[in-house]
């Protein structure tokens, strides 16, 4: 009997904080009752589908219901089931305890992420009866379905890895309201896609057939962004957890800048098309960005002791290297560089690339560099950078959206073209005729410009801190 309790439990070498969370979360009400209701509602479709639905339909429609159901199941429900991941342990004041029993920072957030990503396999596992009865309906296109199935449950890998990663944050705006009102958006756009128009399906599901090397890469593409954004979003988390002296930054923009290094060059020499390069670049550079550029400040001197340890060299990648916002600006001057690169190799080869395509790129980057520097200017005792960066960015969009409804109220008013130094609004000056497509391009990179010497001004004490803690160290490896 007891050889038997022991193969029931779960091993001794898997996570402490797995183990806990994954039997807190079977057992919980939420999950139980997601779980028998979802097979309930598939259980019924299967059977009036099957008496009702004609020959020629009847598999369609069954594959969008069970895609429909899977698709609520787990990446609206399951992902905002992470909301509270890490903010219970911090309010309850549990975090110093778990630290006791040696568990890392980030073991305890890759725990609590495992956990509820478990729960989502086993959704999916319980799916897979489902679609083997659909086959026998008929029509069915098995791999582009089956791929289908899994890309869903890798966006909903990426979708549990950010709510978890975003719950350790002090804002209640960006660690709720955020991930609840993009639930509601990606409910919205799943109830379109296989409810009220069926064709929209069909497509997705030809796209996925991948009978071509282009959508083989494209579909790669997709699988190491979602991977990527994945281990942001948990690293972000872990940040917010871990003690001072820990040094997650290092690892993360080391790795980050390889990553896209590596994907800018490959994209680079397999396409030849600079706009889809262009997208792919901005969308590995943003979370990196985003994340550098809220950073507490704070240098310990064990997160300098290695740097300083290789003398000048190592100095000079620490202001890279370092963690803080005040190196963050350095590290995406790097990324502001890398993706010129790209446009001026594009331009080497001959590609034709018009000034709108190339505003993308400081347009974005402003767009990144105007929370720092409204934060700089108004805010700048505030320690809630990640929180007031995100209100900086929806005060963009909020002044974007009465602009557009005052012009769309008095015909003749036109206001937008006096907000282009938000840079939010370049992109939809750029689809009018107030400006030539080259003054937005000059507007773009004076925006990026302006916004990044205003927070590299105020950055003056960071460096002074810095440079106390490694003359404080120094003499330990001149001895």
């Amino acid at each position: 009997m007891s050889s038997i309790k022991h193969i029931a439990d779960f091993p001794d070498k898997l996570n402490p904080m797995l183990v806990k969370e994954l039997r807190q979360g079977l057992r919980g009400v939420g999950f139980v009752i997601l779980f028998i209701t979802l097979q309930a509602f598939l259980a019924f479709i299967l059977l009036v589908t099957a008496a009702s639905a004609s020959s020629q339909n009847a598999g369609h429609l069954l594959s969008r219901v069970i895609f429909f159901f899977f698709s609520f199941a787990v990446l609206i429900v399951q992902p905002l089931r992470g909301i509270s991941a890490l903010s219970s342990e911090v309010r309850g004041n549990t975090i110093d305890l778990l630290c006791l029993t040696r568990l890392s920072a980030w073991r305890i957030t890759f725990g609590k992420w495992i956990s509820i990503v478990s729960q989502s396999a086993l959704i999916l596992t319980a799916i897979i009866p489902y679609l083997i009865l659909r086959y026998f309906f008929g029509d069915m296109q098995m791999l582009a379905e089956v791929l289908f199935l899994l890309s869903i449950f890798l966006i909903s890998i990426t979708l549990t890895a950010f709510t978890v990663g975003f719950s350790g944050i002090s804002s209640t705006i960006v660690r709720v309201l955020l991930p609840i009102t993009g639930a509601l958006m990606l409910f919205i756009y799943i109830w379109a896609l296989f409810v009220s128009n069926r064709y929209l399906f069909q497509t997705m599901v030809q796209r996925l057939t991948l009978d071509t090397g282009s959508a083989w890469l494209g579909f790669l593409a997709f699988v190491v962004m979602c991977l990527y954004a994945g281990w942001m979003c948990l690293d972000l988390g872990t940040s917010q957890i871990a003690p001072v002296a820990e040094n997650r930054s290092t690892l993360k923009r080391s790795v980050s800048l390889f990553f896209i290094m590596l994907a800018l060059a490959v994209v680079t020499l397999a396409i030849d098309q600079v706009y889809i390069a262009i997208i792919l670049g901005l969308c590995l550079c943003a979370p990196i960005s985003l994340i550098c550029l809220t950073e507490n400040p704070h240098l310990v001197p064990p997160i300098a002791a290695p740097f300083v340890s290789k003398g000048m060299v190592g100095r000079t990648l620490g202001r890279i290297f370092y963690p803080g916002w005040a190196t963050g600006l350095i590290y995406v001057l790097i990324l502001f560089l890398l993706m010129q690169g790209v446009i001026f190799i594009f331009s080497l080869k001959g590609a034709t690339i018009d000034d709108t395509t190339r505003m993308m790129v400081p347009a974005v980057f402003a767009m990144l560099l105007f929370p720092v520097a409204m934060t700089r200017l108004f805010a700048r005792k505030n320690d809630n950078r990640f929180g007031l960066f995100v209100l900086f960015i929806c005060t963009q969009a909020l002044v974007f959206a009465v602009v557009i409804s005052c012009e769309q109220w008095a015909s003749n008013l036109e206001l937008m073209h006096y907000f282009c130094w938000i840079p939010l609004t370049l992109p939809y000056l750029a689809e009018q005729t107030i400006f030539s497509s080259t003054t937005l391009l000059n507007i773009a990179y004076l925006n990026a410009g302006v916004y990044y010497l205003i927070a590299l001004a105020t950055t003056r004490p960071v460096w002074r801190q810095v440079g106390e803690v490694e003359r404080q160290i120094q003499p330990a490896f001149e001895a």
